[in-house]
């Protein structure tokens, strides 16, 4: 299956479109939070990993599906919710697995946002 994108281009046009004259920053400034907010949480998914903090690693992988969600990144959000089961259910293997996985997601979704700031 070829790769369309990291990002949905659909949503990034409907948030585009929110933006008014007087908020032309609107969308660039939404991208940079969720660029810093979504390095934390990745971080936060690494720690928790490492300590085999259950919890932790559910809620950080739960707040950043939601978090992808809103700017289109449909395939991370999928793989943060694959992350908030294993989180829950404490497959250390699986989350082992899925970290750099979502990890290499971010790093697609950063490169696609960043050129959607650039527009």
């Amino acid at each position: 299956m070829d790769r369309v994108g990291a990002i949905n281009p659909k949503v990034i046009d409907d948030l585009r479109a929110l933006q008014s004259a007087g908020s032309p920053g609107f969308l660039a400034e939404l991208i940079d939070l969720f660029l810093r907010e979504a390095a934390g949480h990745l971080a936060k998914l690494r720690e928790s990993l490492a300590s085999r903090d259950a919890r932790t690693f559910e809620r950080s992988a739960h707040t950043l599906k939601g978090s992808c969600g809103n700017l289109g990144a449909q395939a991370m959000s999928r793989i943060c919710a694959d992350l908030q089961t294993v989180g829950h259910e404490a497959d250390w293997a699986r989350a082992t697995e899925l970290v750099p996985a979502v990890e290499e997601e971010f790093k697609a979704v950063t490169k696609e946002l960043e050129a959607e700031k650039a527009r």
